[in-house]
């Protein structure tokens, strides 16, 4: 028997939908595309006859009018993406919405209360956490032997800025510039934060001066469950340093580098003494270039992830809840760098 395929509408034919998302859900057979959309028609055709959609539109309202998808994807600009992502949920539609889910905390709000008592499974495309090596390093804190984490330390840097004018946002506003990296680049280690230790219920943030367009940020996380962690973070950097490090009192660590390899120090290892030279590490590697065209590892693992959800009414993850409560965090570390406060995180 044939599984039965979804079908999808794409509102958004940009960059992102074009470099890594449409090639992604080119190569998972529950996907099945049969309409996009774009302001720009030249866009949302293009997309539409590289990716065997039935037809294109201009306006995502009439996208939505269709009587034949069970699900769309809203890549456009963040400041549709409360609106339009709204109008999805109300047509009883499954969503995945690109993050950030909505320019400020409240519209995330808005869209998390949108699916609330709703049937429909939603993703907010904080990859980070779908990598296969930080789902990898996930499942190695919740053995035994690794015990309970302890610490969580991650470094986010990247050459920057790359402010893109569809935001709404000056760049010539050093305090737009600082929260549209948060928004942008940011959102998705705090997401993984929270991936891995749970809610963030406080922060504080410090800030290297600096001139131009150069960011270097320190974010002290303090977890629900007790646990101390950090994010530092630079803009303008030679190139990304992606990386990510927990400790467990097994004693074991665990740190994962750059989207593809895993070091894993376990507590006992099998030769050797242990120590500061000759503890051996397991080490796994995927590559940053991978799976018929598809680049950097994660986008086809979440769209997987959201088709598998929905086809099976399972549990999905990074959905528009979490995005709610990502941003509720990017807004207590701007008050925490406007005040030079801790700033404590609740939900009201």
């Amino acid at each position: 028997m044939a599984t039965r395929r979804l079908r999808l509408g794409l509102i958004g034919c940009g960059g992102l939908s074009n470099g890594v998302l449409l090639p992604a859900l080119s190569v998972i057979d529950a996907l099945d595309l049969v309409a996009t959309c774009d302001l720009r028609e030249d866009a949302a055709r293009t997309a539409a006859e590289r990716y065997k959609a039935q037809v294109w539109y201009t306006d995502y309202r009439q996208l939505l009018a269709r009587d034949d998808l069970d699900a769309v994807m809203v890549v456009a600009p963040p400041a549709v993406h409360e609106a339009a992502g709204i109008a999805v949920l109300e047509r009883g539609l499954h969503l995945y919405v690109e993050k950030p889910p909505a320019m400020t905390a409240a519209g995330a709000r808005r869209l998390a209360d949108a699916a609330r008592d709703r049937p429909v499974k939603t993703m907010v495309g904080t990859v980070q956490r779908h990598v296969p090596v930080n789902r990898m390093a996930k499942a190695i804190t919740e053995r035994a032997e690794f015990g309970r984490v302890i610490l969580y330390q991650a470094r986010y840097c990247c050459p920057g800025p790359g402010m893109r004018m569809d935001w709404g946002m000056r760049r010539d506003d050093d305090a737009d510039m600082v929260r549209f990296f948060m928004l942008d680049h940011l959102i998705h280690h705090i997401d993984l934060a929270r991936y891995f230790l749970g809610e963030i219920v406080a922060v504080h943030t410090t800030r290297s001066a600096t001139t131009g367009e150069q960011y270097a940020l320190v974010f002290s996380l303090t977890f629900a469950n007790g646990v101390a962690g950090s994010l530092t973070a630079g803009f303008r950097s030679p190139s990304f340093d992606n990386q990510v490090y927990l400790l467990g009192d097994g004693p074991a660590s665990v740190q994962t580098s750059n989207w593809t390899r895993l070091i894993y120090h376990p507590p006992q290892p099998p030769v050797g003494q242990g120590g500061y030279s000759d503890h051996p590490a397991v080490t796994w590697d995927g590559g940053i270039s991978y799976q018929n065209g598809v680049i950097r590892p994660g986008y086809r693992e979440e769209l997987e992830l959201w088709a598998r959800a929905i086809l099976e009414d399972g549990d999905c993850h990074s959905t528009v809840e979490d995005g709610w409560r990502d941003m509720l965090v990017i807004d207590a570390m701007v008050e925490s760098l406007n005040t030079g406060r801790t700033v404590e995180i609740s939900d009201e």
